[in-house]
């Protein structure tokens, strides 16, 4: 991590992993920004596929792209994945919510700093609605508003397994609130939410201490 190597770099690790013995016994592969692209991302899945025992990938400060975040598919090894900051936009959380309904075995995944926007997050709301393994989500500063709120109502209100929600310095202002805390009036699951930085007004404040009073 912060050594910069780029997609020259991750291609001699790849090599490396790929024929070393070594890497059947990887479980957690750190490659926060170090400069990679899509073309490094084709690396990256070398390993992947190499390495049965991998279970925590990070990913993010690389500037993959959507294209990059395609090449992610049939990943049923890892149990957290970090792709946060890596320039995803609308394409990228759809090829996201290809990838959760087909994966059955991701716990953790953190997507923040990725400009998905409302209509993003609806896809990954829309997968998380059957998905029975994910426990924590984070999608802080992805650009929603109170219909990205909505979105997220709509997928608490069906799924069972989601523990942690970070939508933190997104602008969903009190309607986006009121609208998570609706939904979780009747959700048993989830135990931590993060809401700072939402534009909160003491409205938005009044629906999240109405919620504490009913999740007592």
């Amino acid at each position: 991590t912060f050594c910069h190597i780029g997609d020259k770099g991750i291609k001699f690790l790849s090599r490396f992993c790929v024929k070393g013995q070594k890497a059947t016994q990887l479980q957690q592969l750190n490659l926060r920004l170090i400069d990679i692209t899509r073309e490094g991302m084709k690396h990256v899945m070398s390993i992947i596929t190499s390495s049965p025992s991998l279970r925590v990938l990070d990913v993010s400060g690389n500037t993959i792209g959507d294209d990059g975040i395609s090449l992610y598919q049939n990943l049923n090894t890892l149990t957290e994945l970090n792709i946060g900051w890596c320039g995803l936009s609308v394409e990228g959380a759809a090829c996201i919510k290809k990838m959760l309904t087909q994966n059955t075995t991701l716990k953790t995944l953190h997507i923040g700093g990725n400009k998905i926007g409302d209509v993003g997050v609806g896809h990954i709301a829309e997968a998380l609605e059957d998905n029975d393994t994910l426990t924590e989500l984070e999608v802080n500063r992805c650009g929603l508003s109170a219909k990205g709120a909505a979105c997220i109502k709509k997928m608490l209100t069906q799924n069972t397994t989601l523990k942690t929600l970070h939508i933190d310095d997104n602008n969903i202002g009190d309607d986006g609130v009121g609208h998570i805390a609706e939904a979780l009036e009747d959700n048993d699951t989830l135990t931590v939410l993060d809401v700072h930085s939402c534009g909160l007004s003491a409205k938005g404040a009044i629906s999240i201490s109405e919620l504490i009073k009913i999740n007592q």
